[in-house]
Order: C-alpha cells, then sequence, then structure tokens
C-alpha cells in the first residue's frame, strides 16, 4: 500500500486534500450559520369576556392571556416590543391588528432570519367561530387570516368553546415540536385549541383562570420538560396540558375537555417552545416529591400546578420571590416555603414539608360537580357525596335537630336545624335553620335561615335570610341575602341583597340591592348599580340603565331611559323623558316640559319687541331642543318709553338651535298669555271693565351672536296671531302707528308681523 501511495501522482494528492478541507470548512461554516441565525419572534394575545346575548360573562379572559404573553417573554425569547394585547376587540379590530402585526414583521424581516408568530385567543367560540360580543370571526376568515401572515412559522392557541373546529378540517397530526431552537429550520402552522369541536372550554375560580391555558403555562415553565433537557418542545406542553385539563375536567359539570391541534410543519431538528436555562432563578423539585403541587407567589396567586411522580426531578422557571408550595396527597396535606433569588435555584425535597390541616372551601350551585376530592374536603365534593351515597331520611320531631349531613325531608312541629350539608326539604311551625349549605325547600309560618349558600326556594311567613342563595325566596314581610345572589325576591313588604342579585326584586313597598337585574315596587327601589327599575314613587341608583317611575327617578349615572315627572341624573348617556329633567351632563337630549342641562342651554336674554314689550327669557335645555319660559310688560304709548302699561304676558315655549352652541340661529314656538289689570279707554281698543286673558302665539326666527363668552346679541323676526281670550276684549299690539296688525275691532284673531332685539347671556 505504501509504495502505490508513493507511486501516486503528487498534484492529484494535493488536490485530493483540498476537497476535503473545503468540505470540512463548508460543513463548520454551515453550522455557525445556523447557530447564528436570526430568530424575530412575535405574540398577538387577544381576549373577549363578553361572548353576546345569553353567554355567561368570562372573568379570567384577559388574565389568561397575559399569562400566556408573561411565560413567553421570560423564557421563550420574545421581546416586549414585539408583543400586541387586545382586550374586547370587535371583528373588524382583530383584523386590524392581524395585519397591523403582519406589516411589522414584513418590515423587520431579514435575509437568512426566521420569524416567528403565536396568535392567542381566550374567550367565547362556537361551532361558527369566535364570538367578539355581538359579532362572529369565522373559522375559515380566521384561519385564512392567520395562513396569509408573513411569516415562516405561525401558531394560533385558541382557549375558547367549541375551538377544535378550526381544526376538524385536516384533524390533528402528532408532529415534532416548533417554537424556539435556534438549529432548527422550521416552516410551516400549527393550531392548538382547547377543546374538541362539540365540548365546552371552561375557567375555574380556583385557578382564577381557565383550565387549558392554566396547564399550558404550567407545562411551559418546566412541568411539561419530560426528556430533563431543561427545554420544553412543544410536543412536551401539549402533551402535559392535554393529561392535566382532561384530568381536571372529567368530573366538572362542563365535562371533559379534550384540547386537540393540527400542524403542518417541515423541518429538522427539535424545536422548543421554553428554555428553563434562560431564567436567572428556578425551582427545583427533587425526585423524593411525589403529589399534586399548587405553586403560588407572594400575592397569594396560582402560578403552576402539576402533578409530580416520584424518581425524577423537576426543574420549573420562575422569577425571583417568595412562593409558598402546597404538596395534596390521599388524606395528606403539606406546605413548604421557598425563595427564589437571581441567578439561583433554590432546591426542594420532601423534607422541607410540613404537615396542615385541610382547608373547606365552597364552590357554590355546584352540585353537579364532582370536586377534586383529593385537594381537600370542598362543599362541592361533600354534596356531590351525600347526593350519590346519602341515604334518603325522613324525621319529625317537637324540635328536629341533625348534627350530620342529611338527605331527604326534616319537619319539626315547631323548629328544624340541620348543623351540616343538606339536600331535602325542611318544614316547621316556627323557623327551619340551616347551618351550612342547603339545596331544596324551606316552609315556615315564621322564619327561614341558611348561614351560608341556598339552592332552592325559601317560603316564610314573616322572613327569609341566605348567606346567598340561587332559587327564590317568597315572604309577606322580608328576604334578606348576604352575598352575590342569583334568582327572584318576592315580598309584600321589603326586600334586601346586601350584594349583588343576578335577578328580580318584587316588593310593594322597598327593594334594595347592591346590584341587581331588577327591581319592581310601588314605593322605593334603590341599587348601586341597576339593570331595570319601576315604581309608582321613587327610584335611586348610582348607576342605572333603565328607570320608570310615577313620581321621580334619581341615577348618579344612566345609561339607557329615565321615564317620570321628575328626573335627575349626573350623567346621562341615554334619554330622560317627563315633566322636569335634571342632568349634569347630558349625551342626549332630554324631552320634557322643563329640562335643566349641565352641559347644555342655560341662558337669559332681555330684549325690547314691536310692540313695545320689554321681556325677559330664560332657556334651559340643549342645543337641539330647550325649553323657554318668558315674561313682558308692555311700556305705555306717549311716554318715551318711561311708563309701562297695565298689560303684561307670560309664557312657555320650546325651540332649537339646529343643534349648535355659541353663534346660532333658533328657531322657536311660544304661547304667552296676555293679561289686562285694569280699567281705561284706548282710542283702538276698549278694556273691559274686568280683567281678561288673552293668548297669543309666537314664531320666532332669530340669530344670536356671540361677542365674548356668556355673551351675545340677539336679534330675529317673529310671526303673531293674538286669539280673543275670556270675559272681556284684553288686546295687544305693535306699538308703532306704523306697524299695525291684519285684523279690526271685533275680530277673534290679529295677525301682525314683528321684531326683537337684546342682549344674552349665559351659556348658549
Amino acid at each position: 500500500m505504501m509504495n502505490l501511495i508513493k507511486k501516486m501522482d503528487a498534484s492529484l494528492t494535493l488536490q485530493i486534500i483540498s476537497v476535503v478541507v473545503l468540505v470540512l470548512l463548508a460543513a463548520a461554516s454551515g453550522v455557525s450559520a445556523a447557530q447564528e441565525i436570526q430568530i424575530n419572534r412575535y405574540v398577538l394575545a387577544v381576549s373577549a369576556n363578553y361572548g353576546g346575548e345569553g353567554r355567561p360573562t368570562l372573568r379570567y379572559a384577559a388574565s389568561d392571556a397575559r399569562s400566556f404573553v408573561n411565560v413567553l417573554k421570560e423564557m421563550g425569547g420574545v421581546q416586549a416590543g414585539n408583543v400586541v394585547e387586545v382586550k374586547e376587540p370587535s371583528v373588524a379590530a382583530f383584523q386590524q391588528k392581524i395585519d397591523e402585526l403582519d406589516k411589522k414583521i414584513a418590515k423587520n424581516k431579514s435575509a437568512g432570519g426566521r420569524d416567528e408568530v403565536l396568535v392567542y385567543y381566550s374567550g367565547h367560540a362556537d361551532e361558527k367561530g369566535l364570538r367578539l360580543g355581538k359579532e362572529t370571526f369565522a373559522w375559515k376568515a380566521l384561519r385564512s387570516k392567520i395562513d396569509s401572515l408573513h411569516a415562516d412559522v405561525k401558531i394560533a392557541v385558541i382557549d375558547a368553546c367549541g375551538s377544535g373546529a378550526i381544526t376538524r378540517a385536516k384533524g390533528g397530526v402528532a408532529v415534532p415540536a416548533f417554537m424556539v431552537d435556534k438549529s432548527s429550520d422550521m416552516k410551516g402552522y400549527a393550531f392548538i385549541t382547547s377543546s374538541t369541536q362539540d365540548e365546552s372550554s371552561q375557567e375555574s375560580d380556583k385557578l382564577k383562570g381557565s383550565f387549558f391555558t392554566h396547564s399550558l403555562v404550567s407545562g411551559l415553565r418546566g412541568a411539561g420538560d419530560i426528556s430533563g433537557d431543561g427545554k420544553v418542545t412543544l410536543s412536551e406542553a401539549y402533551q402535559f396540558a392535554f393529561n392535566e385539563t382532561l384530568q381536571k375536567t372529567e368530573a366538572t359539570m362542563g365535562g371533559a375537555q379534550h384540547p386537540s391541534r393540527d400542524m403542518n410543519l417541515a423541518g429538522t431538528g427539535d424545536v422548543v417552545m421554553t428554555d428553563l436555562r434562560s431564567m436567572n432563578a428556578g425551582l427545583d423539585i427533587g425526585e423524593d416529591v411525589e403529589g399534586r403541587l399548587f405553586i403560588r407567589d407572594e400575592r397569594g396567586e396560582l402560578v403552576a400546578e402539576l402533578y409530580k411522580k416520584a424518581g425524577r426531578p423537576i426543574n420549573l422557571g420562575l422569577a425571583a420571590g417568595k412562593y409558598s408550595v402546597r404538596l395534596e396527597r390521599p388524606a395528606e396535606y403539606k406546605e413548604a416555603s421557598v425563595t427564589l433569588q437571581d441567578n439561583y435555584r433554590a432546591q426542594l425535597t420532601q423534607k422541607q414539608f410540613s404537615a396542615i390541616v385541610a382547608e373547606k372551601t365552597t364552590l357554590r350551585g355546584e352540585i353537579a360537580r364532582r370536586g377534586d376530592c383529593d385537594s381537600g374536603d370542598t362543599t362541592a365534593c361533600a354534596l356531590d357525596s351525600l347526593d350519590h351515597n346519602g341515604k334518603y331520611r325522613v324525621t319529625f320531631n317537637l324540635v328536629d335537630k341533625d348534627r350530620e349531613a342529611r338527605k331527604g325531608l326534616q319537619m319539626g312541629l315547631f323548629v328544624t336545624r340541620t348543623d351540616s350539608y343538606m339536600l331535602g326539604s325542611q318544614i316547621s311551625i316556627f323557623a327551619n335553620i340551616a347551618r351550612k349549605e342547603m339545596h331544596g325547600l324551606q316552609l315556615t309560618a315564621v322564619f327561614n335561615g341558611a348561614r351560608e349558600h341556598y339552592e332552592g326556594a325559601q317560603v316564610s311567613g314573616v322572613m327569609n335570610y341566605a348567606g346567598s342563595f340561587d332559587g327564590i325566596q317568597v315572604s309577606p314581610v322580608i328576604n334578606v341575602a348576604k352575598e352575590n345572589s342569583s334568582g327572584v325576591q318576592v315580598s309584600a313588604t321589603m326586600n334586601v341583597t346586601r350584594d349583588s342579585l343576578n335577578g328580580v326584586q318584587v316588593a310593594p313597598a322597598i327593594n334594595y340591592a347592591r346590584e341587581t337585574k331588577a327591581q319592581i315596587s310601588a314605593a322605593l327601589n334603590a341599587a348601586k348599580k341597576s339593570g331595570v327599575q319601576v315604581t309608582a314613587a321613587l327610584n335611586a341608583a348610582k348607576e342605572s340603565d333603565v328607570q320608570v317611575a310615577a313620581a321621580m327617578n334619581v341615577a348618579g349615572k344612566l345609561n339607557t331611559a329615565q321615564v317620570s315627572v321628575l328626573n335627575i341624573a349626573g350623567r346621562a348617556d341615554g334619554r330622560q323623558v317627563g315633566i322636569l329633567n335634571i342632568c349634569g351632563h347630558c349625551e342626549k337630549t332630554p324631552v320634557g316640559l322643563v329640562n335643566i342641562v349641565g352641559n347644555g342651554v342655560w341662558s337669559v336674554t332681555g330684549s325690547l319687541n314691536e310692540m313695545g314689550a320689554l321681556g325677559v327669557s330664560l332657556h334651559m335645555g340643549t342645543a337641539y331642543l330647550y325649553t323657554a319660559l318668558e315674561g313682558a310688560r308692555l311700556i305705555e304709548k306717549g311716554t318715551e318709553f318711561r311708563h309701562f302699561s297695565d298689560v303684561f304676558e307670560a309664557g312657555l315655549g320650546l325651540g332649537t338651535q339646529f343643534g349648535k352652541y355659541g353663534s346660532h340661529f333658533d328657531l322657536e314656538y311660544m304661547l304667552l298669555m296676555e293679561q289686562g289689570a285694569f280699567d281705561f279707554d284706548d282710542s283702538d281698543f276698549e278694556y273691559g271693565s274686568d280683567n281678561g286673558v288673552n293668548f297669543h302665539h309666537r314664531l320666532r326666527l332669530g340669530y344670536t351672536t356671540r361677542v365674548f363668552p356668556f355673551f351675545g346679541l340677539s336679534v330675529g323676526g317673529t310671526l303673531n296671531v293674538a286669539a280673543q281670550g275670556y270675559r272681556e276684549k284684553i288686546w295687544v299690539k305693535p306699538l308703532s302707528e306704523y306697524h299695525d296688525d291684519f285684523g279690526h275691532e271685533g275680530d277673534k284673531f290679529r295677525f301682525w308681523p314683528g321684531f326683537y332685539a337684546g342682549i344674552t347671556v349665559g351659556r348658549f
């Protein structure tokens, strides 16, 4: 072999060596280029709690979006300037934000780089699309909009009911993860949804967020790192969120929730969603820890939840600060406290946990919800167990007491009382008392009391009381609810809900609630915030949608309408209709005989007209419609304006400034009553021996020019009709002998044109 090599041509050997060197250099250059590839990531996070009429308003859509954004900014390499957050958008606003983001992506696009965009949505949806208020963003249109983005990788994460409809067309296909790793060359799209097409997506008061987003964020913080390499891939995060969401919702009232996905990605490498090594602080949970972990920050907010199996450690990426970690296992509850600092990862082992007493919580109105009994003795769990395992019992005593949870009928000649949970009915003559949550019927002649939450009906001859209720309270005297309730209160005297009532109060005398949908009474309705108030006397609310009263309505803020003789509102976005309307700030013109509007017209005009009458008029209302009150005294002929005659007029009118403030034209109709007080003869007209009244109809077109603020000059022309009144004739006419009316003595009507000029002060 050596001889053969020695015989080879020297130049050929050099060429081979050169080629090998060039190949190695090219390979090294390629690796370097791959490592130096520029990745730009963008996030559009949209939240919408309101999904239109007939749909419950969500509470945590915005906080879900914020949690998703925060974990990507902290651990996913997303720059703050590349994040767009939108709350309660319309369809047009949603589309506009996508277009604006697309322009930014196209503008910042660099050769050799990779652009990745995530569109996150938390809110309502159905089989047709996203429900944005009263509008629907169709699935097809949304998908087309996302597909058209000028990004290499496009991801949509949709947490909403029926969101799986967007993935139905192509189904969920498992492929490698795709988000962050620089060595990958991924291009394509991925759609991740919180549920299938026919399922409801659910949120939890305990989590203060949705089951899916909460599980997804926990997975991204490290709970989903199955491989233990410090990175969370999409497959890992999705699988963790799928398992956790399904486990938490299998026993809920909404039913099991199955996240789904549709992906079409091409490339090499294993791209990850988040990198735990990018966090300066973190928590390493040891191999010996096993059970469900709840990790809360200093404010008590749940930042991560996971089930930890023994035998492998879990590393979580968390911001520096103090945290409490709760460990729950069957019949065992422990807690530990840890402090995380920058550039330091805290270690947590089984020995650091201390035993605690299980707390009891209340989940209202969820008897059908089989709560997670492993998480403690909850009200939902207790009621569910009683419903499915409790034995139906019927008891009767003079005073029937029961300390145990019961299911069935409890009767007492005088009193019934249960100290634990109850499903069923209590019947007695004097009093029924439930000291814990009860679902069913309480019927008595005197008093029904439920210390905690009550679901069903309370019927008494005197008083019903509940800590809170879902159902109905009926009493001739008084119904009382202490906390947020839902249903109907009916009383012959008084209903009181100290907190919010999602329902109706009906009473002849008084209804009071901090917040309610509707109140109906004959005397008084009072609420901090009300939907509809109807009464014969007085409605009072700090904020109200609709108030209807025979006498008086008072509202700090009016949203829709007030109808009454007297309406008063600090701010009115709706319409006031009545005899007298008073409004500090009106967005719509009140309709009434007298309208006093703080941000409207309130001015006084002193003027002289063709009859020789010196008048003062007061304008109140808005530029669209104002009320005018006027009084005038005629100046006696031949006195050179030094003496008034014994004829005066006063009246009421309506006018408009054609919707314009400041210098303006105005059109006004005024009905004036003209009256004479003393006997005297006039060469043109005879005044009777008794007082009398005529009617003066006047149509006026004028112009007011503002000289400076709150001061102007007014001038205009009039058309006048005087009609003979009752008793003796009292006629008025133009003062000037060159300005006469069109009529003769004895006519019942007189017609003439006229003019006026004067000074206006005030807001006009």
